[in-house]
């Protein structure tokens, strides 16, 4: 499509209870763009934080044990990986658009719903893998320090906790994104779709 069409002339053309309000799905489609940028930020942010404690915890530390500073690297190592893969997956959302049409909505909203879809199934999966076997290698030191009881509270507890953010939380929190990022994609699929046949039309 020409750059220079002029798409709210051509979407004035359409009978006004045919169309939705292409203000307003614009505005939804940058709302969106602007949550998935915050949570990117927070995400990133959060991250970095938790691998920073991690790393001085294992500078105190001060262990001789291989399975303790195996299972720092193997903490550390899908933290810094997954900051790193999610931000340069999403570096096209900080660049501006003033000037955007509804095809260029569509498609980054579809870009960034496949950069999800990738995140969820293949990076998330390899990342509690990691962060799971992890954590099983550092807590042995401290395991058999407390004895079988403590120590199997102390090993069911945080894998508890890993389980139940894998299962329900990270999956609910994905269908609540997709089907948010579904319902203005389908808006904004509807208006370019009556643009080209008013263009066609022509």
């Amino acid at each position: 499509m020409s750059s220079n069409i002029d798409f709210k002339a051509l979407w004035q053309q359409q009978p006004y209870a045919a169309k939705p309000d292409i203000n307003s799905v614009i505005s939804k489609a940058m709302d969106l763009k602007r949550k998935t940028r915050s949570k990117l930020i927070w995400s990133s942010l959060t991250l970095a934080v938790i691998s920073i404690i991690v790393i001085m915890v294992g500078i105190n530390l001060n262990t001789h044990v291989l399975t303790t500073k195996a299972g720092i690297i193997l903490i550390i190592f899908p933290i810094i990986s997954f900051a790193l893969i999610n931000s340069g997956l999403y570096l096209n959302m900080f660049k501006s658009h003033p000037d955007a049409d509804t095809f260029t909505y569509l498609a980054e909203l579809v870009a960034i719903q496949k950069k999800q879809r990738f995140i969820q199934t293949k990076v998330l999966n390899l990342y509690f893998l990691f962060l799971g076997a992890g954590l099983l290698l550092y807590m042995i030191e401290f395991v058999k320090k407390i004895g079988v009881l403590w120590g199997s509270v102390a090993y069911i507890c945080p894998f508890a906790a890993l389980v139940f953010v894998y299962f329900y939380i990270s999956p609910k929190e994905f269908r609540r994104q997709q089907a948010e990022m579904n319902a203005t994609i389908e808006k904004l699929q509807a208006i370019n779709d009556q643009l080209v046949t008013t263009r066609g039309m022509e």
